[in-house]
């Protein structure tokens, strides 16, 4: 990793004192890899610690005793897996960094989502297969109703009104956990790793293993 401080796309990052860092591919899908959190807690704790392969901010403040607060940008709906590593209390005073998160985006769904999703579903109803692919926990209900599939009464996924050629996939773990658990819904794919490629490796196989 080099000392100096790079956008996700490799070009320099702005000289702001303190440094501002951003780590793309390693943060935009960090709500859907909780089979990465291994890997991210080894990767997050390199910015704790000194040594030859972890300069960043700890060699950028290694003078001090105390390391300076880190400005966390987040969104409303997020996991705690950087403050916790951040700030665990088992690390040396002269490791931890405090976190100071701030909500600078929110989740929501379209007014207009109810409406266009029905123009789809009603533009796709004589396709022998159709996918739906949900990216957010957030607007799995109003995706549910659009599908016939919500009972109202029970808040629960009537499969008997399931039509056998509309297809649910998910980008991760976290958004088939709360179709799961909120909606007794298994969806029929859930990429293994968040991203279009993910996705499409899902769907393949899954369609695969139908033939």
């Amino acid at each position: 990793m080099a000392s100096t401080p790079t956008l996700c796309n490799g070009r320099p990052a702005s000289p702001l004192k303190p440094p501002c860092v951003t780590h793309g591919a390693d943060t935009e899908y960090e709500n859907e890899q909780e089979d990465m959190e291994n890997r991210r807690f080894c990767k997050i704790r390199q910015y704790t610690v000194s040594g030859p392969r972890l300069p960043h901010y700890g060699q950028w403040y290694r003078d001090r005793e105390v390391r300076p607060p880190l400005l966390f940008l987040v969104g409303e709906q997020r996991r705690d897996v950087i403050p916790r590593v951040l700030m665990d209390p088992n690390l040396p005073q002269g490791e931890r960094i405090i976190v100071d998160e701030e909500v600078i985006y929110g989740t929501g769904v379209m007014k207009s989502f109810s409406e266009e999703f029905e123009t789809i579903l009603n533009d796709t109803r004589h396709e022998p297969e159709r996918w739906v692919v949900v990216f957010s926990p957030t607007g799995c209900d109003t995706m549910l109703r659009g599908l016939g599939l919500l009972d109202e009464s029970s808040g629960k996924v009537n499969l008997e009104h399931r039509d056998g050629r509309t297809f649910i996939a998910t980008i991760g773990p976290t958004t088939r956990a709360h179709l799961v658990n909120r909606f007794g819904f298994e969806p029929d794919v859930c990429a293994e790793s968040p991203s279009p490629d993910g996705i499409l490796h899902g769907i393949t196989k899954f369609t695969t293993s139908r033939t």
